[in-house]
């Protein structure tokens, strides 16, 4: 395993045009790990690797509320987010509740599969649950991790190919036994979670970058000219809709400012992007979740958490389930050009008020 973890390290090294001048680990836990390093031209990122457990970390307490009236007087917000237990990572299960989310308003294509009448169903409770050979119980969602003979699929996908057990950094299954899927239409494909072999990710792993020495966004085009955007998460969550047929308008990833000293994503931008009808990808010190509401009198976030189907919530800075909020992964889509009546017009509505 060490040779393996080694070998998927060097890959990291010559995928990438960074040249890592300090490698310094700045913290290391379970579920979570983030390094310092140095591109060719001088710039300091964070490399963060954010594996969250598939259930609540032993001993931990979480905030479950009734959902939340909408009431723009009093500056409460909610959006209607699916809800997915963790399906093979949590990053790939939260990017999974925020397409589902765009599949059931203006984005039909981003599901096209049998089940619900080809619209992404509010929980993933619909498909059967998965044993695998370490004999752990798996919750399974299409749309965040593929696999053969789920949801009709007759040849294999992503589990097939990458996954072993959570936390496994053993080569990933296909490698050296049969031919690699397509990456398609699932978000763990194309975020790179689970992906050992080539690209260093642990079994429930996802790699995400940021600035270290700034708290300004990383967008997709800086990731592309560090080398780095074959890597990093939420450039997968842009490949994932592009492989749908839409356009990205805007993607990229920053530190939240109450983990900067200066600048950084706030509470007022998270506001504007669900007034705007977009959930959040929400990285915290160990976990991804999904911001899809706030409370704007004591800086609430109502969060989809990967591990139940509740509604949950945080203080904007502080910390759930034990983990600090460190960071957003931002994703704006372009308005399709020709609607689809895959579904009624109400939801077609209410992306068209959202978005003004």
């Amino acid at each position: 395993m060490k040779y393996n973890f080694l070998l998927s390290i060097i890959l990291f090294l010559l995928l990438s045009n960074i040249f890592i001048e300090a490698n310094e680990i700045e913290a290391t836990t379970q579920y979570y790990q983030v390094e310092k390093i140095k591109t060719s031209n001088g710039k300091i990122l964070e490399k963060q690797i954010i594996a969250g457990p598939p259930s609540p970390p032993l001993g931990i307490t979480r905030t479950t509320v009734n959902i939340p009236v909408p009431i723009s007087t009093e500056g409460i917000k909610i959006l209607q987010v699916p809800t997915y237990k963790w399906s093979f990572g949590c990053s790939a299960t939260a990017a999974a509740m925020i397409a589902a989310y765009y599949d059931r308003t203006n984005y039909p294509d981003i599901y096209t599969g049998p089940t619900n009448g080809g619209i992404m169903p509010m929980d993933n409770s619909v498909w059967p649950n998965w044993i695998d050979d370490s004999g752990d119980i798996r919750a399974q969602c299409p749309l965040s991790a593929t696999h053969l003979g789920l949801d009709g699929r007759t040849v294999k996908g992503h589990v097939d190919d990458y996954w072993i057990q959570y936390g496994s950094l053993d080569n990933d299954p296909y490698y050296n036994h049969w031919t690699e899927h397509k990456h398609n239409s699932c978000t763990a494909d194309f975020m790179k979670t689970n992906q050992t072999t080539k690209y260093g990710n642990s079994d429930g792993a996802t790699t995400f970058f940021n600035y270290a020495d700034t708290c300004i966004p990383l967008t997709s085009t800086d990731m592309e000219s560090f080398g780095i955007n074959n890597l990093d998460g939420g450039y997968g969550f842009k490949l994932f809709f592009e492989s749908r047929g839409y356009k990205v308008k805007l993607q990229y990833n920053q530190n939240i400012d109450t983990n900067c000293n200066s600048g950084g994503f706030t509470f007022a931008q998270y506001k504007a992007e669900i007034n705007k009808g977009h959930p959040v990808l929400i990285n915290l010190a160990g976990h991804s979740v999904v911001g899809i509401g706030y409370n704007n009198s004591n800086q609430t976030v109502y969060l989809n958490d990967t591990w139940d189907y509740s509604i949950h919530s945080m203080t904007w800075g502080g910390s759930y389930a034990g983990m600090k909020q460190l960071s957003v992964s931002i994703i704006n889509l372009k308005a399709p050009k020709i609607s689809s009546n895959k579904f009624s017009i109400i939801p077609q509505l209410y992306m068209l008020l959202m978005s003004n």
